[in-house]
């Protein structure tokens, strides 16, 4: 059952989204939700002071997994901790959103039909997190200070546009997929989990990683020395896909005694593999042009 919330007018400061979850609304009746406090700014508010709400019936499902949330409205990016904390259920924002979307997630979907801030799905455990758009940086991080494992632990991120920097910071677990290009350290303090960019990368992927995975099928700017080679192999399976071209294994970060793999597209990486392809010794495929 879908529960629509739409802007009453532009938003201004940033608004606190984080009660306005499936898991809030299990069982509710329309005259509750319209009552659910959240924050405008710094002073506490009523959903329907800001949204005007609309649902299909005057009860909602008592089961989560049945109740889907769209936001929609102007000046969407004011917004933050869409889908806190929840555990079911899903949220589809048609707009950017702002920062903190889907941070702490449980389980559940979140559709973002925009751009979105930063700290997108950081901290989460589980569930799925789509973005039409471009993403922030901090993509499924750890907060600042806290320790390296600290960030995603589960679930699954797909960015169809452009990422920032620090994605998967401090990650253990989990996907991270950004169908564009992405900025620097991406994979920092990085534990566990997979992180696959398809486009270019910038500067020192896997920095301080100690475990993990990290591929990236586009050029990357520079890594670190404290990555050596392992490998160069004439193909590339990435979870459920299959890249027909040849990528250059790192492993790293040594700095941390990492075990860790960064896997870079050979072709689009010529200047960076070169350098360390002499001291592997590489059973070349049949057709050896493929490594030429």
């Amino acid at each position: 059952m879908k529960v629509k919330i739409s802007t009453k007018y532009d938003l201004i400061v940033p608004v606190d989204l984080r009660n306005v979850i499936p898991d809030k609304l299990v069982g509710k009746k329309i005259e509750e939700i319209k009552n659910i406090t959240i924050r405008e700014g710094n002073r506490k508010v009523k959903l329907i002071d800001v949204f005007d709400i609309t649902c299909e019936s005057e009860v909602l499902p008592n089961n989560i997994n049945e109740i889907e949330i769209e936001i929609e409205g102007k000046n969407l990016h004011k917004t933050r901790y869409i889908g806190y904390k929840m555990t079911g259920g899903k949220i589809v924002i048609n707009g950017d959103a702002g920062h903190l979307v889907g941070y702490k997630m449980r389980n559940g979907t979140i559709i973002i039909n925009g751009n979105v801030g930063n700290y997108l799905g950081a901290k989460m455990k589980s569930g799925n997190i789509e973005v039409k758009g471009n993403a922030g940086s901090f993509v499924g991080s750890k907060m600042p200070g806290e320790k390296p494992g600290k960030g995603m632990k589960g679930g699954r991120i797909v960015i169809h546009g452009n990422a920032g920097s620090f994605i998967g910071n401090g990650m253990s677990g989990g996907e991270i997929y950004v169908k564009g290009n992405v900025g620097d350290l991406i994979g920092l303090n990085m534990m566990g989990g997979t992180i696959l960019i398809y486009g270019n990368c910038g500067l020192y992927p896997g920095a301080r990683m100690s475990a993990g995975r990290v591929v990236i099928v586009g050029k990357v700017k520079d890594i670190l020395p404290s990555f050596y080679i392992d490998d160069i192999v004439p193909k590339l399976k990435v979870k459920a896909e299959t890249f027909n071209k040849p990528f250059a294994t790192f492993v790293g970060d040594i700095i941390v005694n990492g075990r860790g793999r960064l896997q870079i597209s050979y072709d689009n990486n010529l200047e960076i593999v070169k350098p360390h392809e002499e001291k592997i010794k590489i059973t070349l495929p049949r057709d050896i042009s493929i490594l030429k």
